[in-house]
Parts: structure tokens; sequence; C-alpha cells
């Protein structure tokens, strides 16, 4: 009876091992999507499940690209993958060869209707003529982009591309961006603190919007901002291993050197989501990265057990920069108020506003006229750049008596000579697949 058992349990062991191989072999098959490797060690595009065009170096990327008429759309799928990238990043681009004298695809690009777009999971990310290209993406080492490109030909194309029958030379470029080396102790990121310069400008309708939600772009340029001149210049980058974030985006060189410093993070799938409104959470993990240490204790809030930022989120607030709700929570999640960040960075700058002693010749905001709102002083001090002194109240606390207004800051003109001082010896380099592609059968 054993002895058949035995030969039932092996029969079993034998045909799970069977289906797991099928599972394996079927997990690992190709699955015939055209890939385009970017090998900077080689410096060579490795392209795999797709044909050289006429035996050229450009790849016959849309095979269904046959009988097209205006109006049409083809869609393809690729995945886009780099490697020997060290801790550096590569932006992936896609166009048409400009030098090449095909009559097929030359009536394309005098047609301005004629473009492409690149999608990602159903979600667009990035649209473009077939002259100037378009960016696929950004890529950190081993990174894999699936994506969806869409050739589209307007209605309004004409005749001359009716029964459009032509092979487009595809190019894809990349440009290699050198990440940073950081040494084993860095230095703890550091904020100006002494000078008291208005680090919030106001929005183009005039008002400050104290109580609306701010962005994750917008709190990662008012830190870069803040950083001082050592922090910066140490931490510089423009590069970062976001797939949303680009070296052409107004917020890339706060987003990439504060990645770069440690100070910020991005959010599950590659991305940074700049324009997603910030938490609470997030806010008081980037607040308290520039002070250090750890906590050890009881919560200090009855709704963070378990959350990813409990341990920030109670050193934020044995370190005063933080408050919760009356009720006892912290309600990480909810997104923070303009107002609330700007009080926030107050207290890490330790600067102490006080109503009573600002300057009636300060700019002043329509939206933040109550002088007993709870963040009127926080938010004409985040707004006003100023000379102060401090004096300290009966019972022992410190405040500011402004004495001068100071010339706002030329933020625009400054990032300016931050990235011309500090980017001239990090230039990228570009390579083509016009000249290096491989095609792998």
């Amino acid at each position: 009876m054993k002895s058949n058992k035995f030969k039932i349990l092996t029969a079993l062991v034998l045909a799970a091992a069977i289906i797991a191989g099928i599972f394996a072999i079927n997990a690992f098959a190709d699955d015939g999507v055209p890939t385009v490797t970017f090998d900077y060690g080689q410096k060579k595009f490795i392209f795999k499940n797709v044909s050289p065009y006429g035996g050229s170096s450009y790849p016959d990327l849309f095979t269904d690209l046959k009988g097209l008429m205006p109006g049409d759309t083809k869609t393809q799928k690729i995945k886009v993958t780099a490697n020997g990238l060290g801790n550096g990043t590569a932006n992936m681009y896609l166009k048409v060869d400009k030098e090449s004298e095909n009559a097929d695809y030359l009536e394309l690009l005098a047609n301005e209707g004629v473009y492409l777009t690149v999608s990602s999971g159903g979600k667009e990310i990035a649209t473009g003529d077939l002259y100037n290209g378009v960016n696929l993406g950004k890529l950190s080492n081993n990174d894999t982009l699936e994506l969806e490109v869409a050739f589209n030909i307007p209605i309004t194309a004409g005749n001359r591309l009716q029964d459009f029958n032509g092979t487009v030379d595809w190019v894809f470029t990349a440009e290699y961006i050198p990440g940073m080396i950081i040494p084993i102790n860095p230095p703890t990121p550091e904020l100006e603190k002494g000078d008291h310069y208005a680090y919030i400008i106001g929005r183009d309708d005039g008002l400050v919007h104290p109580e609306d939600e701010i962005t994750r772009a917008e709190v990662a340029t008012i830190f870069f901002r803040l950083l001082t001149e050592d922090t910066r210049n140490y931490y510089w980058s423009q590069s970062n291993p976001y797939s949303d974030v680009s070296e052409s985006d107004w917020f890339n060189n706060a987003v990439s050197t504060l990645t770069n410093a440690g100070v910020l993070y991005g959010r599950p799938g590659n991305v940074f989501d700049p324009n997603a409104p910030i938490t609470r959470a997030e806010f008081a993990a980037i607040a308290i990265r520039f002070f250090g240490g750890e906590y050890e204790g009881a919560d200090q809030f009855s709704d963070i057990s378990g959350h990813w930022a409990n341990n920030e989120i109670n050193r934020a607030y044995v370190n005063e920069l933080v408050n919760g709700y009356p009720d006892g929570t912290f309600k990480p999640d909810n997104n923070i108020t303009s107002a609330e960040a700007m009080t926030i960075i107050n207290r890490v700058l330790e600067r102490k506003p006080d109503k009573d002693n600002l300057l009636d010749e300060m700019v002043k905001w329509e939206d933040n006229s109550n002088t007993e709102a709870w963040y009127y002083a926080n938010v004409q001090e985040a707004t006003n750049s100023h000379n102060f002194e401090l004096d300290t109240d009966e019972n022992g606390d410190e405040y500011e008596i402004w004495t001068e207004l100071r010339p706002v800051r030329d933020w625009a003109a400054l990032e300016k000579t931050w990235s011309d001082t500090n980017s001239a010896d990090n230039p990228g380099e570009v390579i083509s697949s016009d000249k290096n592609a491989v095609f792998e059968k």
C-alpha cells in the first residue's frame, strides 16, 4: 500500500514539474514584440523582432504600414530597454531620418498633420511630428518601457498620400546622462535659514491661493530654491530615474537634484507624478529629511500605525514641524494645502513671523487679507523678502520684527545661472541608431 502511495505521489510530483516547466517556457518565451535595446557599453542599438529596411540600419518598425489612406492610424507595440548605463539614465527618442532622400516619406515630412503618439498602459505620454520626433521616455539601467506607438495620417493629408505603401526609415536616438557619484558618507542636505527671502511668488491671477492644494513639482521647486549654495552645488543633477520627468520640464533641475540628495522619492511604477497634489505624509517626510535622526516611541497620532511614513511623521511631530487634528489624527493621505505647506516650511527654516510686526508696504494678497486667519502671518512670511530682528514675548517665545523689505529674487535667472555653472562639465552624450544598429534574429 505504501508503495502505491509512493508511486501516486511521484506521478503527481512529475506532473507538477511538467506543468511548471510549461509555465516557465511560456514565461520566458519571446512575445514577438519589436524591441530596441540601447547598450551604452557598446554604444549600439540592438533590434529584436524587427527586420532592417532594405538591408540598412533602419528598422522596418511599422510592418503593417501598407495601403494607408488619409484618416488612417496604425499602431505598433514596441519595447524599449537599456543596459550598460551604470548609475546614469538615457532619454530615448523616435523620429525619421531627416537626411534621407526616400521620396516615400519625404512626402510625409512635408505634411504637417502626420504625427506620432506614444502611449503606455493606455495612457498617452507624448506626441510629436515625424521631423522633430517624439520622446519615448527615460530609462535607468535595465529598465523596460512597454509602449504603443500610433502613426497618424490625417484626413486632410490629401490625395498624394492615398494608398501609401512606403517604408519609413525610423531612427532611435538615446541621450545618455551620466549619474552623479555620491560618496559613502555624503553630507546632510541643508537649507538656507539666514536670509528671509520670499520663496512663493503667487500665481498668474495675482492671488496666492492659501487653501488650495500644492503639487509635487511645486514643492520640489520650493525646497530646491531654499537649498544652501554648497548643498545645491554638491547634489546638482539634471538626471533622474522617473519616466515622467524629462530634462525639458521646468521642474527637472529641482526634482533631479533633490532626488540625488535623497530628499525626494518617486511613486510606484518609476514615476514622480509631478502634477499630482502632495499628501500630508509626503510633505512631512520631505521636511524631516533635512533633520536626520530616527524615532523610537509610541505613535503620536491614532491613524498612522503601519503607514509607510510612520517614522517620518512621528519625527516631524517631535521636531515641532507638524500638528495633527483635534481628534488625535494626522490624516496622512489627505492632500496638504499651500498654507499648511508654507507653515511647515517656515518652521523648518526657523522663521517666526508675527502678524503685528510686519510692514505696511509689503506685498499683500486679496485672498490672504484676513489677519485673523491662522495662516495669515505664515503666508506673508513666505511671499515677502525682508530683513528682521528677533524679540521675545512674555512667555519666552521668539518672534520676528520686520525692519526692511528686500527685492524679490528673480528665480528664473538664478536657476539659469545654477544650471550654466553646474552642468557645463556634465553634458549628455547623444547616440543614434542610424549608424550603429544591430539586428538579432
